[in-house]
């Protein structure tokens, strides 16, 4: 009998359940069938996992409907905290120059991000390694770079509301693609 459990809970449940939710069962079951095995692997395996299975998803269902699965997957991952600490840092921060000086060191290691304004519009956000934990022990390179458009979410959602207006982030370079860095390009609508 065939096993059609799936794993329910962190990230890898929430993928599971956008997935669900959005492709038709005879297409995600065989692309998903060694999942329940998903919690009994190393970070390596985890992450060729994601591998795989994006490849594999993206293959059968195309570029454009992944990536809306991975924006779902995106708006989730930055979740109401962050949001909040967004919104926080930027008030107390007085300008959007001192805010993204702050976020270039906020929790997190010197030199693993920086946030640079290049006109009154436009930030160049550039993460110089990846962090997502699924995909970063990745010791191959993904074929193409619709799993980030996850980070390109959540890149939009953390500004949107840190500031408070709408933004528009592109996706320049990617790690797990060969890139140097994880570079976004993020366009502050209205300014």
């Amino acid at each position: 009998m065939e096993n059609t459990s799936y794993p329910v809970n962190g990230r890898i449940g929430r993928f599971l359940k956008i997935v669900q939710a959005n492709v038709d069962p005879l297409i995600y079951k065989p692309l998903l069938k060694d999942s329940n095995k998903y919690e009994s692997l190393s970070p390596t395996e985890k992450s060729l996992w994601w591998k795989v299975t994006i490849e594999n998803i993206e293959k059968s269902i195309g570029y454009k409907s992944l990536s809306d699965i991975m924006t779902k997957c995106g708006s989730k991952c930055c979740g109401a905290g962050q949001r909040k600490t967004a919104r926080r840092l930027f008030i107390e921060s007085g300008s959007l120059e001192e805010f993204l000086k702050r976020i270039s060191h906020h929790d997190v290691k010197e030199g693993d991000l920086t946030y640079t304004l290049l006109d009154e519009n436009t930030i160049c956000a550039e993460h110089n390694k990846c962090f997502c934990k699924q995909v970063s022990n990745s010791p191959e390179k993904f074929s193409s770079k619709v799993y980030c458009q996850c980070s390109v979410e959540f890149n939009r959602q953390f500004f949107k509301s840190a500031l408070e207006k709408e933004v528009h982030v592109e996706l320049a370079d990617s790690i797990i693609c060969g890139g140097e860095s994880c570079k976004f390009m993020v366009k502050i609508a209205g300014a």
